[in-house]
């Protein structure tokens, strides 16, 4: 009768050991706005979730590829940069228990009050063959405006600001280049990828 009870305990115990809830960090942040001005100073919402657990902390890395800054907190503050450009903000949200992570990565644009404008759009990292996919122009120009846009997404082009694209074949990293001109005819060109998978 002992082995039998003790053999029921070891299984219940088993039992409630294996439906420990799992945890799931979800990170992610929030900007103001998408385009900022040299030296102006980003105002980020950390928007990290935690499910079955609490956030810990948080980790963020920011700045350009030749180099980075490392801050630890649940929010971050004083975030800015001093040249124009494309920096890169990441933010790992940790749960309290260290059973789980995850990573959040945004582009930011900086740009300075100059006499061309910049180009910068933003399209999904990668879509399927006979979907819809938008290529949403994000330039900016501070001096004239833009008037005309030129894009060149796989060798087929377009006038649009914004082209809605559908492919029929898949293709590995098709380039995609946005060239934008202002009214005074200045331009500048963004480039990026996506892969088209069946």
């Amino acid at each position: 009768m002992k082995k039998i009870a003790l053999i029921a305990f070891v299984f219940a115990a088993a039992l409630s050991c294996s439906k420990a809830p799992v945890v799931k960090v979800t990170a992610s942040f929030t900007t103001n706005k998408d385009v900022y001005q040299v030296g102006e100073e980003l105002l980020i919402e950390n928007t990290s979730t935690v499910e079955n657990d609490i956030l810990a902390f948080c980790k963020w890395e920011y700045g350009s590829e030749e180099g980075k800054a490392v801050y630890y907190g649940l929010e971050i503050e004083g975030i800015s940069f001093d040249a124009p450009g494309l920096y890169t903000v990441e933010l790992t949200a940790y749960a309290e228990q260290g059973a789980g992570q995850d990573t959040y990565t945004r582009q930011i644009m900086v740009i300075d009050e100059n006499d061309k404008p910049w180009a910068y759009f933003e399209c999904p990292a990668s879509a399927k063959v006979g979907e819809e996919v938008l290529f949403e122009d994000k330039s900016v120009d501070n001096i004239g405006g833009i008037s005309v846009w030129s894009w060149n997404i796989g060798g087929k082009t377009s006038p649009y600001q914004s082209p809605l694209m559908v492919f029929d074949a898949p293709a590995v990293g098709m380039v995609v280049t946005l060239t934008v001109t202002d009214s005074f005819g200045a331009s500048d060109s963004f480039t990026r990828t996506i892969d088209i998978t069946n």
